[in-house]
């Protein structure tokens, strides 16, 4: 009997320790995977504000014209590369795999178009994010190794999280919210005895990054932030539940769009992103700071560069903006513009509070940057990954106390006025858990 029981233990320190070994090659792999498509975009981008721009001296006018370039090959490529059943770039579609193992949906020239049009679309300066798409290339890389190694579901289902975690890491260099992202997001909860070998990858991911390019955040937010006294945490209770009207309309929003797009059934499939670009232009022309990836606009909304009016212009801009951008067929991801939305109405609340409350309170500045973290809370329903989100961007301990109260009241109230996250409502009733 007890020998039996030792030949069980053996087993099981093996196949930790073969998943460990596979989790530092998935991290290295997705370390590279994620800067490169980090590289190639910011490459992208310099091509065409810098090498267009000069060569047709569009001058102000770039900022409608390369939307529009960037509208209409995105939609070229949908319309001739990517199949109906094939579309979507992101969170969702990882989810949908981890759920439904052996579906394999992230094939390598599936993922290969995704990410160029992920490239045109952003560094075309379309209101996308790049969290998705690279959620969706670290989670390829993981799934492709377990498909063709033969693995089993519970294994292929590792290397998929920690795939994500390192991709994650590697451009975002935050691999404790990697990790927590993966377990609290994509896998729904379900799955925390992984946490080890995630955890493994996405610390591999992040010192590869490290290494290669130096310790650089995707967001270099500076400043002073912190509480006051305990009698602060009202008003961060109270930020939960305002934001989380800010994420039901930013999830119904873009559902609502994508819908509209969809019905459109006489438009022609490559003119759909074309129009969606176009009035992204259009609002870019007049409101150039919507182009956060030209202008490196949350950092400076988080620092309190801009008063109450111009806060306002540029929530209601970036709203509408991002709808008409994925709404419209464009690919990209939700994380980003959503943490621009979020920055901006936090910062909008703080300066409220500051000028009727100055008190009271730390600061203004801080209800933005944890404004960041409650937005993302409400639509991904991740209140703890939140939290350590806006921790790491900020390397300060002292607002993760009033963060995981705010997140937590705004994730727990979107959750009450609706059923599902920006990433699963999507799949709808369809989302089913495996353990």
């Amino acid at each position: 009997m007890k020998g039996k029981t030792f030949a069980k233990d053996e087993n099981g320190r093996y196949d930790r320790l073969s998943i460990s070994l596979l989790a530092v090659l998935v991290g290295v792999l997705t370390g590279l995977g994620g800067m490169f498509f980090n590289w190639s975009l910011d490459a992208a981008h310099k091509l065409l504000n810098q090498g267009v721009s000069g060569l047709l001296s569009m001058s102000e006018n770039r900022f409608i014209i390369i939307p529009m370039l960037a509208g209409l090959s995105v939609g070229l490529i949908n319309m001739y590369l990517i199949e109906d059943d094939e579309t979507g770039c992101g969170v969702t579609e990882v989810i949908e795999e981890i759920k439904h193992i052996n579906m394999f949906l992230m094939k390598p020239k599936g993922v290969i178009i995704k990410m160029l049009a992920t490239i045109i679309t952003i560094s075309g300066g379309l209101s996308a994010g790049r969290h998705g798409p690279i959620v969706h290339l670290g989670g390829a890389i993981g799934s492709n190794i377990g498909y063709r190694a033969g693995f089993s579901r519970r294994k292929i289902r590792i290397l998929i999280g920690c795939g994500v975690a390192g991709s994650l890491a590697a451009v975002f260099d935050t691999p404790v919210f990697a990790t927590i992202f993966v377990l609290e997001v994509m896998m729904n909860r379900d799955f925390f005895e992984y946490f080890t070998p995630i955890f493994i990858s996405s610390i591999t991911a992040a010192f590869i990054g490290r290494v290669i390019i130096g310790h650089t955040p995707f967001l270099v937010i500076e400043g002073i932030y912190g509480i006051k006294d305990y009698g602060e945490i009202g008003f961060y209770v109270l930020l939960g539940i305002l934001m989380s009207f800010i994420s039901l309309a930013y999830i119904c929003g873009l559902e609502k769009t994508k819908k509209f797009f969809r019905e459109m059934t006489e438009m022609p499939k490559f003119a759909k992103p074309l129009l969606g670009a176009t009035v992204v232009g259009v609002i870019g022309y007049f409101l150039p700071l919507i182009y956060d990836i030209e202008f490196n606009t949350i950092p400076r909304i988080v620092q309190g560069e801009f008063g109450i009016k111009m806060l306002m212009m540029l929530l209601v801009a970036k709203l509408i903006a991002t709808f008409m951008t994925l709404g419209s067929g464009n690919i990209g991801g939700v994380f980003v513009p959503g943490l621009y939305i979020g920055a901006t109405f936090g910062s909008i609340y703080g300066n409220l509070l500051e000028r009727f409350f100055p008190e009271q309170i730390f600061g203004g500045d801080t209800y933005s940057i944890i404004g960041v973290g409650v937005m993302f809370a409400g639509f991904a329903e991740a209140p703890i990954a939140a939290s350590l989100m806006v921790v790491e961007l900020t390397d300060n301990y002292a607002i993760l106390f009033p963060a995981l109260i705010a997140c937590a009241v705004g994730s727990i109230t979107t959750e009450i006025m609706h059923k599902y996250s920006i990433y699963t409502k999507p799949l709808g009733d369809n989302l089913i858990d495996i353990k």
